[in-house]
C-alpha cells in the first residue's frame, strides 16, 4: 500500500509540474508574441550593403586578402540565419494568419524555441535524464524555468532579448553552444563514451559557432582553457603530460571537437580585427572601459532583486550541502562553483577587450554577461535539484517551502509585458490602410525602430520591408508627428 501511495503521489506531483511548465511556457509565448519589433531588422533581412559585404564573404577570406574592413566580418552565420528566417517563416505562417500577425508570430516562435532548448538542455544535464516526462527531468525543468525572465528581472538576467534581431546574435548562438558543449562536459563528468554519431552531428558546429554571435569565440576559448586546466588539476601539476591520461579525462572525439572549435575561435577573433570602427558612433579607450567594469558589476548584482535572489539561493544551497552532506559531496559541488567562478572572472576581465557601444555604458549588460548568467542558473538548478532529492523529513519540507517562495517571486515578477506592441500594430494597420504616402504616425509609434522618425526619408528601407512581407500593397514611407 505504501508503494502504491508513493507512486500515486509522484504521479500527482508530475502532473502539477507539467501544468506549471506548460503555463510558464504559454505565458512566455504570449509575452514574446506581444513584444514590439524594435530596430535593426530591415538592414539584415533585405539586406543592406553593409550586411551584404558579410554575406558575400562567409569565412572572411576576402577581408583578410584585401585588408578591407567592414561590419561584423566574423558573424556570417548569425546574419544568414536571421535573414533566411525572416525571409521565409512569415510567409509560411501567412497561410493561416495575416501578414502583421505572421511577423510577430515568427518572432515569438524563435524566442520560445530558445527558451525550450535552454530549459531542455539544462534539465537533461542536471537530472541526467533526457526523458522529458520523467520525474527527475520535470523537477529540474520546474526549478530553472521561472528564472527565464521575459520581462520581470530581464534587464539584468535576461536570455532572450526583447529585440528579435539581437536574439539571433546573442541567445541563439549561446544556446547552440550549449548543444555543442554539454556532450563534452558530460563525457568529462560522467566518463561516458562520446559516440561517433554525436561527433558527426557536432562537427559543423565547430565552424558555425565561432562565426556567429559576438560572445562565442571568447566563451569557447575560456572553456577550452579551463578544460585543460582541469586536466592538470586532476593529474597534479608535478606530473608530466600524458596523452593516455588526457584521453581518460576527456574522450578523444570530444578533444578533437574542442581543438577544432578553438582554432576557429582564434581565427574568428583575428577576423574581428577587420571590424570597421566607423560603424560605431562613439568609442572610448580600452583603459576607460576597465574603469567602468566595477559600476557594471554592481549594477548587475544590485539593480533589481533577481540576481541577488538567485545568488542567495546558491549560497544557501552550498551552506546546506556543506552542513548536511558528506565531505566528498560538498567538495564536488564546491569544485563546480569554483570553476564557474574562475570562468566568470576570466570572462569579465576579457569583456572590455570586445569593444564598446554607447548603449552599453557600463560594459556589462544583460546581453554581454549572459554566459555568466547561464552558468549561475545551471548551478542554482543543479544544487537545488540535488538537495530536493537528498534531503528528508522536516528539513526537506522547510527547504521545499523556501524554494517555492523564491521561485514564486521570479514568477510573479515576470507577470507583465502583455499588449506591449498594441500601438505598433495600430500604426502598421494605419500604414497599410493609408492610400497616400508618407503616412503620419503618433510620436510614440516607433515602427521597426528604437526612436521616433521625424524625417520620412529615413523610413525607406523599413517601408520596403513592410512591403516585402505583404503588410503594405506598395512601398509607403512614414514619419512620427511631433
Amino acid at each position: 500500500m505504501k508503494i502504491l501511495a508513493h507512486l500515486q503521489t509522484q504521479r500527482t506531483i508530475k502532473l502539477i509540474l507539467i501544468v506549471l511548465l506548460m503555463a510558464d511556457l504559454t505565458f512566455s509565448f504570449l509575452q514574446y508574441y506581444q513584444t514590439p519589433l524594435f530596430g535593426d531588422m530591415e538592414g539584415g533581412i533585405l539586406p543592406n550593403k553593409y550586411v551584404q559585404q558579410v554575406l558575400d564573404d562567409p569565412l572572411g577570406f576576402n577581408a583578410l586578402r584585401s585588408g578591407e574592413k567592414h561590419m561584423n566580418p566574423n558573424r556570417y552565420f548569425a546574419h544568414i540565419f536571421f535573414m533566411e528566417y525572416f525571409r521565409n517563416v512569415p510567409f509560411w505562417l501567412q497561410t493561416s494568419v495575416n501578414p502583421v500577425q505572421s511577423v510577430y508570430l515568427s518572432c515569438a516562435l524563435a524566442k520560445i524555441m530558445v527558451q525550450i532548448f535552454f530549459i531542455f538542455l539544462l534539465s537533461h544535464f542536471i537530472s541526467g535524464n533526457r526523458k522529458i516526462l520523467s520525474f527527475e527531468f520535470l523537477l529540474s525543468a520546474a526549478i530553472i524555468s521561472p528564472l527565464f525572465q521575459a520581462y520581470g528581472f530581464w534587464s539584468r538576467m535576461g536570455i532572450n532579448d526583447k529585440s528579435i534581431a539581437y536574439t539571433f546574435f546573442y541567445a541563439i548562438p549561446l544556446v547552440l553552444l550549449m548543444v555543442f558543449m554539454l556532450p563534452v562536459f558530460r563525457s568529462i563528468r560522467d566518463k561516458s563514451k562520446f559516440s561517433r554519431l554525436t561527433f558527426a552531428f557536432l562537427v559543423p558546429f565547430t565552424i558555425v559557432l565561432p562565426l556567429s554571435g559576438p560572445l562565442i569565440p571568447g566563451v569557447t576559448l575560456i572553456v577550452a582553457l579551463l578544460i585543460i586546466a582541469g586536466y592538470f588539476f586532476r593529474q597534479g601539476f608535478s606530473t608530466a603530460f600524458n596523452v593516455k591520461h588526457l584521453f581518460v579525462y576527456i574522450s578523444p572525439l570530444a578533444f578533437i571537437l574542442m581543438s577544432i572549435i578553438t582554432l576557429w575561435s582564434l581565427y574568428s577573433l583575428w577576423l574581428g580585427l577587420f571590424y570597421d570602427i566607423n560603424y560605431v558612433s562613439d568609442t572610448i579607450p580600452v583603459a576607460d572601459r576597465y574603469t567602468r567594469l566595477p559600476e557594471g558589476i554592481l549594477s548587475y548584482l544590485f539593480h533589481s532583486a533577481g540576481v541577488p535572489l538567485m545568488l542567495s539561493v546558491i549560497v544557501l544551497n552550498v551552506f546546506l550541502i556543506r552542513k548536511h552532506g558528506d565531505a566528498e559531496t560538498a567538495n564536488r559541488w564546491l569544485s563546480v562553483l569554483k570553476w564557474i567562478g574562475i570562468f566568470a572572472i576570466l570572462y569579465i576581465i576579457l569583456l572590455p577587450m570586445g569593444g564598446y557601444r554607447p548603449y552599453r555604458l557600463r560594459i556589462i549588460r544583460y546581453d554581454t554577461i549572459m554566459p555568466v548568467t547561464m552558468a549561475l542558473i545551471y548551478f542554482f538548478g543543479a544544487t537545488t535539484f540535488f538537495l530536493i532529492k537528498h534531503m528528508t523529513g522536516t528539513r526537506r519540507k522547510k527547504y521545499l517551502l523556501t524554494i517555492a517562495v523564491c521561485l514564486s517571486v521570479f514568477t510573479v515578477a515576470d507577470i507583465k509585458g502583455l499588449q506591449e506592441n498594441r500601438w505598433e500594430i495600430k500604426a502598421l494597420e494605419k500604414i497599410a490602410a493609408s492610400p497616400e504616402t508618407p503616412v503620419p504616425l503618433p510620436k510614440d509609434a516607433w515602427i521597426l525602430s528604437w526612436e521616433t522618425t521625424t524625417d520620412y526619408k529615413r523610413s525607406e528601407q523599413r517601408a520596403m520591408l513592410l512591403h516585402y512581407w505583404g503588410i503594405t500593397d506598395k512601398i509607403k514611407l512614414f514619419y512620427n508627428e511631433l
